[in-house]
């Protein structure tokens, strides 16, 4: 799966996955990944992947610059970076493998492998035997171990298939190097028997009848969260959610799931999907609110070449990429009326029509709708169709929101932390910080607290992330999106009012390379007002003194 990872004068600091056809970034609530800068607009860019080939588009009508040139639009190549404020997005096409050379500098391209490795060397692991019912963890606290009968391994192993000696395995730069010591019925990995392999955590080897597990060393006692298909909580609502769409799942009636936004409305339609039997098929997601009414029903039922103006080759629809598979039909409530009772006929006769095109065809879709609204009031409004309604609603799925499953919280904003954290690095909130994250309403639900783990990512200065580095979307001012400070003791107004100026000037110095007439226009100032602030505060050369 493709990547974003993010620097801070040279430092990696959060990793995103791209793993949506449509990623957004940029300082506002609304964006998934949040970004605390005031240089970056609200929805500053977003990445367009399908699949092959990912683009960026620019979202600020200002450009963004990707590799020292600025953009409203283009194809982002492998190893191409983003200039976002003080932070740096680096676009990796293969995320995930361990060791992936990121470049750390501008014109620079230098390899994270050998930092992370020995990060990694370090990482506690642990080895887990089981023989039969029978299981015990050994904590590594060396480099390297044997296993075997023989007493003088450092495992012993009370196997009749095993050797005396059998295998010895070595931490080696973030891996662990597996040699089998010419054994008599080998170490096997899954059906493979092997001899010398370079093996990555988790990893099980089989040695006659034990299996021997590597995996990084559990934190003390702390159960892992539980998770369905992504879903992360032990609440009873999430529990019941969860036996609910495996019931639902393998049906092809249409499910609706209702709830606040930034419940996870698109990760409970994923799983519906995964359960059913048409996971292997696609699943094609939809945002009924992002697209323009003009646009909305090509992009759901396709057009023929020369339908519209701007319609230069046939093209299909969500409905035929979906053939076979499942249509995600996310903010179903901003449909427009017109288009309900299209897609009212598409569900019940299983037919569409391109626009522009003389014939339908047919498709074999389940749909899975989700929205925010009150369908039912809005049908009594005359705001949604009522058939349409009933005809979405056969089953639905109701979302808790946050505030009402505070339990969850730790596992959730765990699960973030470790999710968006650099790799091989270990980052933790503090007792502080998840008693502040406890004490707060989560108005944006799962979404914002996903934000909020985001900017603490960024924030932090070291591996912990405290309760001064979280900031709320609330906190953001509406215009600005900058976190509002609060008065340091001893400090007035005027003065705090003086030293954000500087920093806003500072900071937009540096943006435009010192251009002080561009500086001046953009913060909507008179240059001579400009210079005199930069004189007043010691950031004028001598010869523009005099």
């Amino acid at each position: 799966m493709p990547e974003l990872v993010f620097f801070r004068r040279g430092e990696e600091v959060l990793r995103v996955g791209v793993d949506r056809a449509r990623l957004v970034l940029g300082r506002g609530e609304q964006s998934d990944v949040a970004i605390p800068d005031p240089e970056v607009s609200r929805q500053q860019v977003a990445l367009l992947w399908d699949g092959v080939e990912c683009r960026v588009q620019d979202l600020s009508g200002k450009g963004t610059t990707v590799s020292g040139t600025s953009i409203t639009e283009a194809a982002l190549p492998d190893g191409a970076d983003l200039a976002l404020g003080q932070w740096r997005a680096v676009f990796r096409l293969s995320g995930g493998g361990e060791g992936a050379d990121v470049a750390t500098e501008v014109g620079h391209t230098t390899s994270i492998q050998a930092r992370d490795a020995q990060s990694l060397r370090w990482l506690p692991a642990q080895v887990r035997v089981k023989q039969g019912p029978n299981e015990t963890v050994h904590r590594l606290t060396g480099d390297s171990f044997t296993a075997g009968k023989d007493a003088g391994c450092d495992l012993v192993l009370q196997d009749r298939f095993a050797s005396s000696k059998h295998l010895k395995v070595t931490r080696r730069d973030g891996t662990f190097h597996v040699v089998d010591l010419r054994s008599t019925n080998g170490t096997w990995l899954g059906p493979v028997r092997v001899f010398e392999a370079e093996v990555s955590l988790p990893t099980t080897l089989r040695v006659g009848e034990t299996e021997l597990v590597l995996e990084a060393a559990a934190a003390g006692n702390r159960k892992e969260p539980t998770s369905f298909h992504g879903i992360i909580g032990s609440d009873n609502a999430v529990k019941g959610l969860s036996d609910l769409i495996e019931r639902v799942a393998p049906s092809t009636a249409a499910v609706t799931i209702l709830g606040e936004s930034g419940t996870g409305k698109e990760l409970v339609a994923r799983a519906i999907h995964q359960c059913s039997q048409r996971a292997n098929r696609p699943l094609i997601p939809v945002n009924c609110a992002a697209i323009s009414k003009e646009l909305i029903e090509s992009e759901l039922f396709g057009h023929e070449k020369g339908s519209f103006t701007g319609a230069a080759n046939a093209r299909k629809g969500a409905f035929e990429e979906a053939d076979g598979g499942t249509l995600f039909l996310d903010e179903i409530g901003e449909l427009p009326l017109d288009l309900q009772a299209k897609l009212l006929r598409a569900l019940e006769s299983g037919e569409i029509k391109r626009v522009g095109a003389s014939r339908p065809m047919h498709v074999d879709v389940r749909v899975v709708a989700a929205t925010n609204l009150d369908l039912l009031a809005a049908a009594r409004e005359g705001k949604f169709r009522e058939d349409l309604y009933y005809r979405l609603c056969v089953i639905p799925l109701h979302l808790p929101p946050l505030r009402s499953r505070k339990g969850d919280l730790p596992a959730l904003a765990d699960h973030f932390v470790k999710q968006y954290s650099p790799r091989g690095q270990t980052v933790k909130l503090s007792t502080s910080a998840m008693d502040r994250l406890q004490n707060h309403t989560w108005p944006g639900n799962i979404r914002e607290l996903r934000n909020v783990v985001h900017r603490a990512l960024l924030l932090r200065k070291g591996p912990v992330i405290d309760a001064n580095d979280l900031t709320f979307d609330q906190e953001m001012n509406k215009e600005t999106g900058i976190a509002v400070p609060e008065l340091p003791p001893g400090m007035t107004l005027e003065q705090m009012l003086e030293k954000l100026e500087r920093q806003i000037v500072e900071a937009a110095l540096r943006r435009y390379n010192n251009n002080r007439e561009r500086v001046a226009r953009e913060l909507g100032v008179a240059r001579s007002t400009l210079f005199k602030r930069l004189k007043d505060w010691g950031l004028t050369k001598q010869d523009e003194q005099e």
